[in-house]
């Protein structure tokens, strides 16, 4: 099994209000699963999605890298000030 990071995608105003700006796409939730679509189907059971809203998952080691790299990136920027 893996850990996946589960997004949910669509706003509404009961769950992912964009008046408080909260982002189109947003993490809700980690889980261990064998796929990403078993992750989805998991996270269903957790997680509120509503008429426009649908989820997706990514492996976490692969979201895990992409923000460590996004924080080394802003850690130089702020270096340089």
């Amino acid at each position: 099994m893996k850990e996946y990071v589960v997004y949910r995608h669509g706003w509404n105003v009961v769950n992912q209000n964009p008046a408080h700006g909260l982002p189109e796409k947003q993490a809700v939730l980690r889980i261990e699963a064998n796929s990403p679509e078993e992750a989805c189907r998991l996270a269903e059971l957790q997680v509120d999605v509503l008429d426009n809203q649908y989820l997706t998952a990514e492996p976490a080691t692969d979201v895990d890298a992409k923000e460590e790299l996004l924080n080394r990136k802003a850690g130089a920027d702020d270096s340089t000030r």
